[in-house]
């Protein structure tokens, strides 16, 4: 896995996962978002992973010698940093300060949209940041033997994520069900294996 100090941090991410997880487009230059990753790591990731563990995983990217545990780990840290970095760099990515001011960028094959569209979709890109947030944390509680170096710095509030059947005794839209897995882990062969960390 390729890794980016630019600006000093080992980024968990790469430019080919940024772009993966995140409505950015294969042909953009990244060189205006890698000041957000730097930024969207530390504020939003870090809280989460706590300093250990972030630590233990920057320093398996940079010896290229990532662990398959922590490989799945980063599938799902992925669309989190990525759309959060996206989320913060989007007003960056529509206008440039230069020496004539500030400037809309613009494109001769593309139309712009107008400000509230803009806002739209900057929240949505919000909303799906934190849905992958909710995802991730979902994760290290069903995982936490898999990371014994997770010290989240906020309380995580595991045990709403803990494997039930639900109550009959309650309408459907109010039962919320996860599948069981093994330790109530979703670390399956899919993740730990070959597959979708093939990437890394």
């Amino acid at each position: 896995m390729a890794t980016n100090k630019k600006l000093g941090e080992t980024l968990l991410i790469s430019e080919e996962l940024l772009k993966l997880y995140s409505p950015l487009s294969k042909n953009i230059s990244v060189d205006k978002v890698y000041p957000y990753l730097h930024l969207a790591q530390p504020y939003y990731v870090e809280p989460i992973l706590g300093g250990a563990l972030l630590q233990e995983l920057q320093q398996q990217i940079e010896d290229d010698e990532l662990t398959d545990v922590n490989k799945a780990l980063l599938i799902k840290v992925a669309p989190v940093l990525a759309n959060y970095a996206t989320y913060l760099a989007m007003r960056s990515l529509t206008y440039s300060i230069t020496e004539k001011g500030i400037t809309r960028e613009n494109s001769e094959n593309s139309s712009t949209i107008d400000r509230n569209e803009l806002g739209d979709y900057i929240l949505n890109i919000k909303n799906l940041a934190e849905m992958h947030t909710e995802i991730l944390i979902k994760y290290l509680c069903n995982c936490s033997e898999l990371y014994p170096l997770w010290r989240p710095e906020n309380e995580c509030n595991c045990n709403k994520y803990q494997p039930t059947d639900g109550d009959n005794k309650n309408e459907l839209k109010y039962t919320v069900y996860f599948p069981k897995h093994k330790n109530g882990c979703e670390c399956n062969d899919n993740m730990l294996g070959k597959g979708k960390v093939d990437r890394y």
